[in-house]
């Protein structure tokens, strides 16, 4: 999967819950179901940093994704 780096700036820039909003119509389009509500801010900055670095680092960002889809 390739990622442009100026649409992960824009999504990473977008306010929470417009930002859940797409990685939940992201997640759907691969097949995979995510809650509605929008995880916690604490959660969500964990998610940018992981795709603002100089590195994007996605498996950091999926980990956020998957505990909260566990509801953890």
């Amino acid at each position: 999967m390739n990622f442009d780096k100026s649409q992960l700036e824009a999504l990473a820039a977008l306010p929470d819950d417009k930002l859940w909003a797409e990685v939940v119509r992201i997640a759907a389009s691969f097949g995979y179901t995510l809650p509605e509500a929008t995880p916690s801010h604490a959660d969500l900055e964990k998610m940018r940093s992981a795709v603002r670095s100089d590195k994007i680092n996605v498996q950091d960002a999926l980990r956020v994704v998957n505990r909260y889809r566990r509801g953890k």
